[in-house]
Order: structure tokens, then sequence, then C-alpha cells
């Protein structure tokens, strides 16, 4: 067969063909649309025409990343993926058309989709004890008492708290660990473990 016979012939061929037609980007969502730091959130690519899907799109996360997809197969549309982000702000979530041959790029106008991120709530702050600055194994000072911070030593774990003038020492005596001895001092008043 000559050079221009083939020629004729596959154009018969490709003529007799079905067009290859990229679907057409119909929209990007972003669920939920405010999400914490650190949570999930599910983008969702939507496409005219899902019968026969024969395309690739690049989704912009808006945090600087971003992700190419093929769509072709059934299972791909819709297009579904999750982003994590790490730092609070608004995102701009954008889903274009890209060009990976020998596959077309999906066609139409990029589409886009906001999502606002926050900062998790702050942990609440650690309650005001005593036991806090107290070494490992100290009791905790009483009710109305504050631990001495200067008096701690760290070597024997000997401690003494101290409170407002008029305090009344209270009833139970603590138990002091080890070699430790309980102590109390009505007039200033303190008490404490000592060696």
């Amino acid at each position: 067969m000559t050079p221009v016979k083939q020629l004729l012939a596959l154009c018969s061929l490709a003529a007799a063909l079905p067009p290859v037609v990229a679907q057409t980007i119909a929209g990007v969502t972003v669920e939920p649309a405010q999400a914490k730091v650190g949570e999930p959130v599910t983008i969702t690519a939507t496409f005219d025409d899902a019968s026969n899907p024969n395309c690739n799109a690049r989704v912009h996360f808006g945090d600087g990343a971003s992700h190419d997809f093929k769509i072709n197969q059934l299972k791909d549309v819709p297009l579904v993926t999750r982003r994590t982000y790490a730092k609070p702000g608004t995102y701009t979530v954008r889903l274009e058309g890209k060009t990976a041959l020998p596959m077309l790029k999906c066609v139409g106008k990029t589409k886009s989709a906001v999502v606002k991120v926050v900062a998790p709530p702050a942990p609440p702050p650690p309650l005001a004890t005593s036991a806090a600055a107290a070494p490992a194994g100290a009791p905790e000072c009483p009710s109305g008492w504050t631990l001495d911070a200067k008096s701690v030593n760290k070597k024997t774990g000997a401690f003494t708290c101290s409170a407002k003038a008029g305090t009344t020492l209270p009833m139970a005596r603590l138990d002091c660990p080890g070699a430790l001895t309980y102590f109390e001092n009505k007039t200033k008043p303190q008490l404490g473990c000592r060696p």
C-alpha cells in the first residue's frame, strides 16, 4: 500500500471512531466550609458527563500544595479527596484542567471554593494547686494553704506550706514520705515535711 493510501486509510479509520471529548468541570465544594487546624476537609469535584471519564485535573489546595488527578474510570467521578490544614487561615481550593498526555485536560473554567480554618480552642489553664510545684511523691498542701516554692528541697523532698495570719491548722496531719517528718508552726502559720 502506498503512503498516500495508508494515510487515507488512517483518516477513514479516525473518522469512523467516536470523537474523544474531555469532561467539562462542573464545580468544586469543600465540606465543612469551616474546619479546625488538623481537622480533615473533603473536597468534591464534579463534571458534566460522568459516563465516559477521560481527562486530567489539578486541585490547588490554597496552601501552596496541589495534586494532579486522572479521571479515567467511573469510580473517579465525582473526584473526592481530603486535605488537612496545619495553620489557621482562609484557603481557596481551585480545580482546573491539566494536560497529562496521552489524556486530555478536563475542559471548562477553573472552579473554586473557600474553606476557613480556625485554630482549635486553647486548652483550659491547669487548675492552680499547690501540688504543681511540689516534688514527686510529696503530699499536697491542705486547702487554703500555699506551697512555698523556695522551701522545696528536690534532694530530700522537704517542703513548707504557708497560710494567711489567723488561718487555723488543719485537723489532719500531712502524711510525709520516706524519712521526712511532719512539722507545724502556729504563729507564722506554717506546716510541712522536713528531714
